[in-house]
Order: C-alpha cells, then sequence, then structure tokens
C-alpha cells in the first residue's frame, strides 16, 4: 500500500506539472505526437513519422519560444474572514504591474496547499465505495485517490485570464470556487503562465503567497425550535457561565455565616479584621439550553458524522438565544464546552467552533455523558445530535428525562431507531435536507 501510494503522488505530480506547462492545444499536439509514433515505426508503410516529425518540431520551438517568464507581477489575495461548504465564493486578485514594459494577457492559477491521503484515509475511503462503481477504480484506486486529494485540499480553483497591464498599474480579477469541506483550507501559492507564441507551451512563475481561510459546515433549513424550560438558578451569575463550581464575579464582603465553603474565604480581609470574612458573588436566573454533539464516529462512516455536524451547525444558526445561554457540548481529544448568548460569545464562536470539529475514536461514550450529566442541574432544555442510539446513549437521554430536562433527539442513521420515552426523530445522511426540515420543532 505505501508504494502504491507513493506512485499515486508521482502520476499526480507529473500530470499537474503537465497541465501547468501545456495549453490545450500543446496537449492535443502531444497527443497527435504519440500516436504518428505509434502508427509511424514502419516508415515504409505509412507516412506517420512525418507528422511525428512535424509534431515535434513544433513543441521544441514552442518550448524554446516560452522561456523562462519574469513578468514582474506582485499578486493580493483579497479573501473573506469565513465561506461556507457548498456555497460558492468569489474573491478577488490584485495585480500590481512592476515592469517598466506592457505585459500581455496572462493565466493566473491560484491553487491550494496539497495534502495527500495517509493510508489510513484511503482505506477509509475505500470501505465506503460503492461495490457497484467503476472496475478500475475499485481495482486500483487511483481516481478514488485523487478525488480524496481534491477533497482534503477544500476544492478546485479554475485558472483565470487577466487583461493586458500596461507599465507600472494595477488590476484586480475575480475567482470563484466551491469549497467541498469545512475547516481550514490553507492556499500555496498563485502560478503566473504566459504562453509562447505558438500557444502550445506555458511559461511559468511562482509567486509564493501562503493564506488560510476558514469554512464552516454546510446549512440547511430547520424549524423554528420552540425550547421551553424555565429560567434556572445560576450561582455566580453570568460571569460563572462558562464554568463549573462557584463565581468569581466579586460582589462584596460579609462575615462568615455557617455553611459558607472555605474557598470563599478572604484571607486577607480576614487576617485584617481577626475573624473570617468572605467574598459573596452575585446571583441571576437565566435560562440555559444544552446542544449535543456525538463525534464517536462509527464504521468510519464520514457522511454520516458530516451530516451530524451540518444538522448542528443548522441548528446553532437558526435558534433565537434572546438573554439564554447555549452550551455547546462535544467531545475530541477531551470533553469540550463552548458557550454563546449574553454578551460571552454569538452563534459565529460555535459555528468556527464545528468548522474544526474531529471524530473522536480512541475514547468511550461514557466521557460525553459525564459531560452532559454535569450540565443537567444547569440545562433549562436540551437538543442531541447523536451518530447512534444504543444503551450508553439511551442511558444518557434517560438521565436528563429523569432530571426534568425537555429534550429533542435526533439520530443521524439510515435504517429506523428504536422508540424510547423521549421521541427520536431519524436524520438521514442521504436525505439531510429533507429530514432536517421534518424534526420536531418542540422539546419533550
Amino acid at each position: 500500500m505505501p508504494r502504491t501510494l507513493k506512485a499515486f503522488a508521482r502520476v499526480y505530480r507529473w500530470s499537474q506539472w503537465a497541465d501547468r506547462r501545456f495549453t490545450p492545444a500543446g496537449i492535443g499536439v502531444v497527443y497527435l505526437m504519440i500516436a504518428a509514433g505509434v502508427f509511424g515505426v514502419d516508415a515504409g508503410r505509412t507516412m506517420g513519422f512525418q507528422v511525428f516529425s512535424v509534431a515535434a518540431a513544433l513543441l521544441i520551438c514552442a518550448w524554446i519560444g516560452a522561456g523562462r517568464s519574469r513578468p514582474g507581477l506582485r499578486i493580493e489575495r483579497r479573501l473573506p474572514d469565513q465561506a461556507t461548504v457548498g456555497v460558492p465564493l468569489i474573491y478577488r486578485l490584485v495585480l500590481r504591474s512592476q515592469s517598466n514594459w506592457a505585459l500581455p494577457r496572462l493565466v493566473i492559477r491560484d491553487e491550494f496547499e496539497d495534502r495527500f491521503p495517509t493510508r489510513d484515509e484511503f482505506a477509509a475511503a475505500g470501505r465506503q465505495q460503492d461495490p457497484s462503481g467503476n472496475f478500475f477504480d475499485r481495482r486500483v484506486g487511483y481516481p478514488r485517490w485523487v478525488a480524496l486529494v481534491r477533497r482534503l485540499r477544500g476544492g478546485t480553483i479554475e485558472p483565470v485570464s487577466t487583461p493586458a497591464l500596461p507599465p507600472k498599474t494595477d488590476a484586480t480579477v475575480d475567482v470563484a470556487f466551491v469549497p467541498e469541506r469545512r475547516g481550514v483550507v490553507r492556499l500555496a501559492r498563485a502560478r503566473v503562465l504566459r504562453p509562447d507564441p505558438l500557444g502550445l507551451i506555458n511559461a511559468v512563475t511562482t509567486l509564493a503567497h501562503p493564506q488560510s481561510l476558514l469554512v464552516l459546515p454546510r446549512l440547511y433549513d430547520v424549524p423554528a425550535i420552540e425550547l421551553p424550560g424555565s429560567r434556572r438558578h445560576h450561582p455566580g451569575g453570568l460571569q460563572a457561565a462558562q464554568q463549573v463550581g462557584e463565581s468569581q464575579e466579586f460582589l462584596q464582603l460579609r462575615d462568615y455565616r455557617p455553611g459558607d465553603p472555605i474557598k470563599r474565604l478572604h484571607w486577607p480581609s480576614t487576617a485584617r479584621a481577626g475573624r473570617p470574612i468572605v467574598k459573596e458573588t452575585s446571583e441571576e436566573f437565566f435560562a440555559r439550553y444544552g446542544l449535543v454533539l456525538d463525534t464517536f464516529i462509527a464504521n468510519d462512516d464520514e457522511i454520516a458524522f458530516e451530516a451530524a455536524v451540518s444538522a448542528a451547525a443548522s441548528l446553532t444558526a437558526r435558534l433565537a438565544l434572546g438573554d439564554a445561554l447555549l452550551d455547546l457540548m462535544f467531545v475530541e481529544d477531551r470533553a469540550l464546552t463552548v458557550t454563546a448568548g449574553r454578551g460571552i460569545a454569538s452563534a459565529g464562536a460555535l459555528l468556527r467552533e464545528l468548522a474544526e470539529v474531529a471524530p473522536c475514536r480512541d475514547r468511550p461514550f461514557d466521557v460525553l455523558a459525564t459531560r452532559v450529566s454535569e450540565h443537567a442541574s444547569r440545562m433549562s432544555a436540551c437538543i442531541h445530535v447523536l451518530l447512534a442510539f444504543d444503551a450508553p446513549r439511551r442511558d444518557m437521554v434517560q438521565a436528563l428525562r429523569v432530571a426534568g430536562v425537555p429534550q429533542i433527539v435526533l439520530v443521524v442513521a439510515r435504517e429506523d431507531v428504536a422508540e424510547a420515552e423521549v421521541p427520536v426523530h431519524r436524520i438521514d445522511p442521504d436525505r439531510l435536507a429533507e429530514t432536517l426540515v421534518a424534526m420536531p420543532a418542540r422539546c419533550r
């Protein structure tokens, strides 16, 4: 397998080099030369060798004519702050001519940083492959490998043509592409292509220009969710909303009362007064909701995982929090809770977290269940986005039900799931838009 992947990488690099160096007309001449060489081996029976000679002479002249290009051009890429999967993105390239002579029409290829798939990623893609697909792809795997490279880099940017530039002038061109994956995509370089006078060979100038772009998950329509739940008491008020335990928000100093936690003692004041003095913190009542994302991927089903992330992102963008808080809970290498609302952070902060969330493969589901149970006493309502509905997940939902927390349970699965005390709505990853819009709008 490693040797095969290395061979794929070499073939891919060569094909990318040929795509840059030869124009479409040049590729045609190359194919003509190869065909003429094959059929012109026997010079006594065919005149193909003459076609081969002419095609080879054209390519040699074009190669010499292309030479080495130094166009004296600087490029500035103006990217937006973020993009969304599946939504066409248009950004601008600013071309600054530093040459003392006019520049002809050029072709700009803006390129992502290539990352080749690992052996495990390639094997996982093979397990998800349709067994009725292309025979060559199933046996060799190169088309599947190329598709995986394209997905890892984030998409494909088509070359754009520039106008002719007078000396020492600026121009702008718009570039469009459709992001194909969420997370951070990295643009590495821009290549300036200048065709030779015959239009067969490009002179290539590479301008290093590393830059990053955050791509948010794809968003879908969901119904307006009604999150009932009463306001609950939160010791320490808003400043304690992002942590478990007592508040750090200072209100006043007062004398110790029996039952006050020892950790509230204000030792400098206690030493000066000669009696126990404690710090009093503010208290507040407000609604606080939970959004639980199941990241414990099973059977390498990346499609179901991405559907779950998109479902959580769609709910985050749709929920009207008002003066409530929303806790996004998930597990990567550890249990994480990200809070938004009431000036702590916006829904956009949660979307940025979801843009980079990764599957968890080396921890038990109990890590997430424990984090949810720690928040149960403070939650007014909870929405679950689960990847299965087995015993551990059912127990987590049942524990919240016993605690009196209203819930919406969404399970991303291709087959029906067993009902529980709390109604379960199945989200089909292959019909995500259709099944999301039909989800329940009320917690139970």
